[in-house]
């Protein structure tokens, strides 16, 4: 049996029912939560807050791997502040740790993928920080789309085919693009990544996909996992 800690915004036991459906067997999940009412910088600074006791908390358990998730927390600080957090994590406990962000840029390396476009459950300016974030790790966003969601709740209530019509359409205004990344673990997507790629043979990174896909790596038990989409069916 493996442990991964989990620290995400407004984490809930419902929230990894995704997760469990993509993770092999043997892999049970430690979560905390950060908490974070409404997409504005007051309640990113209020998380940051408890992030080292939450990572100190998660680290008195005998963990294997340690994940950060939260697109808007990890960018609310500017491009490379991912790096800042796994600093900080190093100080606290010698655990394999990323974050999710760091997880889609390893994802989008390793897919080839430069030029994309980004399909967000999000408001526009917190979309147009992680335009700016993975411009600074080589990574062109040619457009994005968010559906302007004001809190994770609103979001959980999206059902997955939000997604599938939203990264779609963007698919098809810009087919020249190597792929599209759609964030968000409280959008219900990773039921429709593989038939994005089928449809518009574009590869999709997304938050639970990618972020699970780095956990595997970093304890070394990666394999090839058929459903989700090109970047865990093609272990790299």
């Amino acid at each position: 049996m493996k442990l991964t800690g989990l620290i995400s915004p407004n984490f809930s036991e419902d929230t990894l029912e995704d997760v469990y459906k993509v993770f092999p067997p043997g892999i049970r999940i430690e979560g905390r939560t950060l908490k974070v009412g409404k997409y504005i910088d007051d309640e990113f600074r209020r998380a940051e807050l408890m992030l080292a006791d939450l990572v100190r908390d998660l680290a008195r358990h005998p963990l294997d791997f340690l994940m950060v998730t939260g697109e808007l927390f990890l960018s609310y600080k500017g491009p490379g502040s991912d790096l800042d957090i796994l600093d900080l994590v190093k100080t606290i406990t010698a655990v394999p740790a990323s974050t999710v962000l760091t997880a889609v840029v390893r994802g989008c390396h390793a897919l080839e993928l430069k030029r994309i476009v980004m399909a967000s459950p999000f408001p526009e300016d917190q979309d147009e920080r992680l335009v700016k974030f993975l411009a600074h790790y080589d990574i062109e966003v040619v457009a994005f789309r968010g559906l302007g969601c004001p809190n994770a709740d609103v979001i959980w209530e999206l059902p997955p085919a939000s997604g599938y019509e939203l990264a779609a359409s963007l698919l098809s205004e810009h087919p020249n693009v190597d792929g599209i990344y759609m964030p968000c673990n409280k959008w219900r997507i990773v039921s429709v990544i593989e038939r994005l790629e089928q449809d518009h043979g574009k590869p999709v990174v997304s938050n639970t996909q990618a972020w699970v896909w780095e956990a595997l790596r970093l304890m070394n038990i990666a394999k090839p996992l058929p459903g989700y989409g090109r970047l865990l069916s093609e272990f790299k």
